[in-house]
């Protein structure tokens, strides 16, 4: 009944798991030494093998995490040492604890062996009074005051107590029966016993209307040993007494059974309730966690989920521990792989500040370039390859950043200030030479001298804005009909006219020159083919020379070699610019 009465008390109080299930190991370890200062060590049990428990577990993941970052950074698990003081430090506190407790039993078991031959003496005091021959003036005194002594003697052990108040009520019966000759003083005696216990089965009676079943429980044990040391009563109302106040003592374990099977089944929607939080924390996948932010949202999630699981309360059911032990290797594998994700990501930003500084390095050693294309395009590249490389500590991000784009915009706001200029030298290029198309138009007659003078004129000019290259159409079609009213040398003055077009196309760069020279191979590879293709034809033919057909053909060869002749004159020309422009 008394190990039943103080299951039942633990409800009244808070959990070890809420008292301790968020403190450290070394907060425990404070506590244990508290506990052990202050406390009774023979009610620190579940105390100490929880904390005990909790410690180790916490000391043992701590281990097996600095063995596996030891072995991951090529360490031999043969080699692994580690120091834990505060493993040795539980384990002083432990040790005492343990000492302690071996001592108090000790006295406790000493003690109760000393009572148990004390009450011994007593019932053998009180069946020699049974027997003695004196007078009821002096035994009935020694009678009552070995009763008392009796009441006032403690605790014996267990084992014993029962033979041991068998004799003793057997004893102090038959004293009531050797008080047979002395009647009055006897039922004196019952009727004070009868009283006694009218107030025990009023008690009894009351607590079995009680709402608190825990302390009814606890006043009830009080109750039975009040019950025992009280004497007897009348035979005739001896098993009707004993009667009602069983009936009482039924009732109220009646209440503490309905009251356990209550809390057996809130313990049990507790567990459930646990399950499923660990249930559904289990089901998350963390291999999938791949960003930092989905990191935020996941250790959210937990915090959650550890603040509903304490929620629930303490579940007494023998699956609380294993839960919460579950729900602590849950805990632990999240951190674990949250430490993990940091700890590689933090190696990566440190890669990928590597890597960015050596962008910068060479954004650097490129923005006092004047090579304005070329360079814009290799800075180009550079800021890919800025948005490949991935992101860097926070801290470090702003400093990096900001000399890239130091670099970069150095160098643009050069090419920019490069081109306003030439801008304007252009637009000041093209009013020159609207002018000179305008003058070349009005003049009436012109001859060799005076086109190539123009066109000496055209070309210093210089280039002109982009979107205005059309004037230049315009001036090779003026050029094409003014040459043509004069009196010269087809070939030589394509050749003039080409010369002065290539001279205005190598203004753009050697680029266009390249893209030219190219132009001009592939057609002359395929009038080489088309003059190789005819010849061959001619060949075939019979005939007279005179007829059309021959002379056609004669006459398309002549085309395709002076074609061909006139690409070889554009070749020469070109490879002049292109050499003069080296």
């Amino acid at each position: 009944m008394e190990n039943q009465t103080e299951n039942v008390s633990e409800e009244k109080n808070l959990s070890l798991e809420e008292q301790y299930g968020s403190l450290s190991a070394e907060a425990l370890v404070k506590e244990a030494k508290k506990h052990l200062a202050e406390g009774d060590v023979l009610h620190l049990k579940d105390t100490m093998d929880y904390i005990k428990r909790q410690v180790l577990s916490e000391l043992d993941e701590e281990l097996n995490e600095k063995k596996r970052a030891f072995i991951e950074d090529g360490g031999s698990e043969i080699d692994f040492e580690y120091q834990q003081p505060l493993r040795d430090a539980f384990y002083e506190v432990y040790k005492l604890y343990r000492q302690k407790k071996k001592e108090k039993q000790n006295a406790i078991a000493k003690e109760q062996q000393d009572n148990l031959q004390r009450k011994k003496d007593i019932i053998e005091e009180i069946k020699t009074l049974a027997q003695t021959e004196e007078s009821l003036e002096n035994t009935f005194p020694a009678f009552r005051a070995l009763q008392e002594a009796w009441r006032n003697t403690g605790n014996v052990p267990r084992a014993e107590m029962n033979e041991l108040y068998r004799n003793y009520n057997l004893y102090v019966e038959a004293f009531y029966d050797y008080l047979q000759i002395n009647r009055e003083l006897r039922d004196l005696d019952f009727k004070k016993n009868k009283e006694a216990k009218e107030v025990l089965i009023a008690k009894a009676e009351l607590l079995a209307e009680q709402e608190d079943v825990i302390d009814a429980m606890r006043n009830l044990q009080q109750l039975h040993k009040q019950w025992k040391e009280i004497g007897p009563v009348d035979r005739e109302e001896r098993e009707e007494m004993w009667r009602r106040f069983s009936e009482a003592t039924k009732r109220i374990h009646e209440k503490r059974d309905a009251f356990e099977e209550t809390l057996l089944k809130e313990a049990e929607r507790r567990i459930e309730l646990k399950r499923k939080v660990c249930d559904l924390l289990e089901a998350i996948d963390l291999t999938k966690i791949k960003s930092h932010n989905q990191w935020q949202k996941t250790m959210k999630a937990l915090n959650e989920a550890n603040e509903q699981y304490k929620s629930i309360g303490f579940a007494k059911h023998p699956d609380n521990d294993v839960l919460w032990d579950r729900f602590r290797a849950i805990n632990r594998s999240f951190h674990r792989a949250k430490n993990d994700f940091y700890k590689e990501m933090k190696k990566s930003h440190q890669e990928n500040l590597e890597a960015k500084q050596k962008l910068v390095e060479k954004a650097v050693a490129l923005k006092e370039s004047e090579d304005w294309k070329g360079t814009s395009d290799a800075l180009k590249r550079l800021q890919r390859e800025w948005k490949a490389i991935g992101p860097v500590a926070k801290k470090d991000n702003e400093a990096i950043w900001g000399a890239f784009r130091e670099a970069c915009d150095h160098f643009f706001n050069r090419m920019k200030a490069h081109y306003s200029e030439k801008d304007e030298a252009l637009g000041k290029n093209l009013e020159k030479k609207e002018a000179l198309l305008n003058q070349l138009k009005s003049i009436e007659e012109v001859n060799r001298d005076v086109l190539m003078t123009f066109l000496k004129d055209w070309k210093d000019i210089g280039p002109v804005p982009r979107d205005k290259r059309s004037i230049e159409f315009a001036w090779n079609d003026l050029i094409d009909k003014s040459f043509s009213k004069i009196d010269m040398d087809k070939t030589a003055s394509a050749i003039i006219r080409y010369r002065a077009k290539t001279e205005t196309l190598a203004q753009e760069g050697p680029q266009a020159l390249d893209k030219e020279m190219g132009f001009l191979r592939k057609k002359m590879e395929e009038a080489k083919r088309e003059l190789s293709q005819l010849e061959e034809n001619m060949l075939r033919i019979t005939g007279s020379k005179d007829s059309p057909f021959m002379k056609e053909a004669m006459k398309n060869i002549r085309h395709r070699e002076e074609q061909i002749s006139l690409l070889k004159e554009k070749i020469k020309v070109v490879k002049d610019l292109k050499s003069n422009n080296q």
